[in-house]
């Protein structure tokens, strides 16, 4: 049963601020919550983009699971005779409905790959065929076209879930790179492709972001994007206090990260299309208020303050995205939203309002 209350008081001071900053915002706040805006899940999709505009939100990210917008044939060792068909119709409805609130999307094309498209033959992330992927791709682009403007290419390849086996995945996130940043630049040449996706830490199951980005990004690999999209969560420590392995990028380490990208650039291996360092895209953020790791909800609204204030100082962050806007039912895996399942703003949220409001200028 969706509940329906009044927006809490200070979301709708900050509404009301994009229609009195005379100038556009140095940086985009964003926000991602595919169960709620893709699935209307917990609370109705518009309600939800009600929220995400009052909250200055710039761009929504979705992710398009490979297999999962398969009509049918995942499963199967071999593509569907007839070839494969995609259903975006659930993202086509959060488009339309995003744009009529003057939000636009990013995409993110990702795994799970069907059977037919891995190495094992099982769905899944291990070795993933980069010339069906392009294809894939190459459908995505081609459905959006005109609608969307910017993808970004796997989420969190140097997490073992997401893309395996570890050894090969930089390697193996070159190949699908290419392939899907040829396939949309082929498509659409205007549409922006951030390289990335990364997960901020070294840990038994995940590649230390910066060693993954060199071995993904070598001398003279020549690899083009337009950002770089990374996850720079830092839970329980202040984002104002360095933490981290040496090869790490947590929130505090962003510029050991920007150092390792025009370093990427002098030596070809990785830039924009005029050789420049990538400009960063945080694409994922939060703090979680369930699990071993959680904070209470006055640290989460004083931290994700310090957060906005520490990326506001880095011209080179172009995007901040709040990971969950609505928070699932307990048995759910992940808790960074700010509106609690039954509809009702946390204490995190008028964190959030503030930050977000911070970054119009």
């Amino acid at each position: 049963m969706i509940r329906k209350f009044a927006l809490p008081t200070v979301l709708l001071a900050t509404a009301v601020l994009p229609a009195t900053a005379s100038a556009a915002p140095r940086m985009e706040f964003a926000i991602q919550d595919d169960a709620v805006f893709v699935d209307q899940r917990w609370m109705a999709r518009d309600r939800a983009l009600e929220h995400a505009r009052a909250l200055g939100t710039k761009r929504i990210r979705v992710n398009i699971l490979w297999a999962r917008t398969l009509v049918s044939g995942a499963e199967q060792r071999t593509p569907p005779a007839e070839g494969a068909q995609y259903d975006f119709s659930k993202v086509d409805a959060l488009q339309a409905a995003a744009a009529a609130h003057g939000i636009k999307l990013q995409l993110t094309v990702t795994g799970p790959a069907p059977a037919w498209a891995t190495k094992d033959g099982k769905v899944g992330a291990n070795q993933p065929d980069p010339v069906k992927f392009a294809a894939f791709v190459r459908t995505v682009a081609a459905h959006f076209k005109g609608r969307v403007d910017r993808y970004s290419v796997w989420n969190e390849p140097n997490l073992s879930a997401w893309l395996a086996p570890s050894r090969t995945a930089p390697q193996q996130y070159r190949a699908l790179y290419k392939a899907a940043y040829t396939a949309i630049k082929t498509v659409d040449p205007r549409s922006k492709v951030l390289f990335g996706e990364l997960a901020p830490n070294r840990d038994g199951r995940t590649i230390a972001p910066l060693k993954f980005i060199r071995a993904a990004a070598p001398r003279n690999a020549r690899l083009k994007a337009d950002g770089l999209a990374h996850h720079p969560y830092q839970f329980t420590v202040a984002p104002t206090r360095k933490t981290g392995g040496p090869e790490d990028a947590p929130i505090s380490q962003l510029p050991r990260l920007i150092r390792t990208l025009d370093q990427l650039a002098k030596i070809k291996g990785l830039s924009t299309p005029k050789g420049k360092g990538l400009d960063l895209y945080l694409t994922e953020f939060g703090y979680l208020s369930a699990g071993n790791r959680a904070i209470s909800q006055s640290a989460r609204a004083t931290w994700l303050r310090s957060a906005y204030t520490v990326v506001r100082s880095n011209r080179r962050v172009k995007q901040m995205l709040q990971y969950q806007l609505v928070d699932g039912t307990p048995d759910q895996l992940w808790h960074t939203a700010i509106i609690d399942n039954h509809g009702r703003p946390m204490g995190a949220y008028a964190g959030l309002a503030k930050a977000a409001a911070s970054l119009v200028h």
